[in-house]
């Protein structure tokens, strides 16, 4: 594993100064503020910044703090440790509707790759749902997540299936130690803390994505589950963001990025029944995926998404 670190250190910067990190055994190295960030167990590497964010007040206090618990923790290898997520913890219909997104989203984020010669980052990867399965199409995936439960859980699948190409990196998604040079990301149920916090870590991915880069990120629909959001039935999204369409627009244009188009995807419905194509264009969709492009150094990100995800278009080539 220490291997893959040496082969994407060129990819890897400071996450406070920006300069560039080498890599030497056990570490890898800013080479402006001599800071070493550590490689645990031969296939972790810690890179956070000095200091946590400040979270805005609009921000829900519970993760807020769940966040600076996160920060401080440190990482440790625990063989018991559980994801967010994890599959050993969700009911079937619960993994079944995951499962059908990282199925949609696989052919947004393979399209004009080669198998074997792209590299993804995966933003808060959590439990590894698009990480462990995207491996094979792949150079290297880049696991990225800031709880040290999240990427013992992971990494421990990882070897147990025998990949070997995920580099674990335990990172603060505000402040990602990339600086355009990275191919492909994905974050995905990421962006609902809010628009202060959507907007700083919309900005942190499109910075990370070297020149033609692509991301593909989703965004909670409001009009999913509208009697929950008024309040006529129990609001199980409480706390957290979820955006109308024109809303959505505004957003994605207040934050730099003016050319783009909303793809719906409807995780309910099930591609191999006969209906799930009519059902796909009729029901409101859960989330709004959307894949940023990012330009010449002139430009922030376009972005490029099309149409409804259907059934028919959702598998992939790797």
């Amino acid at each position: 594993m220490a291997n893959n670190f040496a082969a994407i250190a060129n990819l890897l910067f400071c996450p406070d100064d920006g300069a560039s990190l080498s890599f030497d055994s056990g570490h890898l190295d800013c080479s402006s503020c001599a800071r070493r960030f550590p490689i645990q167990d031969d296939n972790v590497a810690e890179i956070l910044p000095r200091r946590p964010r400040k979270i805005p007040p609009s921000v829900n206090s519970e993760y807020r703090e769940g966040y600076l618990r996160a920060f401080e923790q440190g990482y440790r290898n625990d063989q018991t440790s559980l994801a967010w997520g994890a599959e050993e913890t969700v009911s079937e219909a619960w993994a079944r509707k995951r499962l059908r997104q990282v199925t949609a989203v696989k052919r947004l984020v393979t399209e004009e790759t080669r198998d074997g010669e792209s590299i993804l980052c995966d933003v808060a990867a959590g439990a590894g749902y698009y990480t462990l399965p995207y491996a094979r199409c792949f150079r290297f995936v880049l696991h990225c997540d800031l709880s040290a439960d999240n990427l013992s859980y992971t990494s421990r699948k990882a070897r147990a299936l025998g990949v070997e190409n995920i580099v674990f990196l335990r990172a603060d998604y505000f402040a990602l130690p990339f600086r355009r040079s990275l191919d492909r990301i994905i974050c995905l149920d990421t962006l609902i803390r809010g628009e202060a916090h959507d907007g700083v870590l919309l900005a942190s991915i499109v910075q990370s994505l070297k020149p033609g880069g692509t991301a593909v990120v989703d965004f909670h629909n409001w009009w999913h589950n509208p009697l929950r959001r008024v309040g006529v039935l129990r609001d199980n999204f409480l706390g957290n963001k979820s955006y109308k369409r024109r809303r959505l627009r505004e957003f994605l244009a207040n934050a730099g990025v003016h050319q783009f188009e909303i793809k719906p995807f409807v995780q309910e419905v099930d591609p191999d029944q006969p209906t799930a194509k009519l059902l796909t264009h009729l029901l409101p969709p859960t989330r709004f995926m959307v894949r940023l492009r990012s330009g010449s150094k002139s430009r922030q990100a376009d972005l490029l998404v099309g149409t409804a995800v259907t059934p028919e278009e959702s598998g992939s080539k790797c």
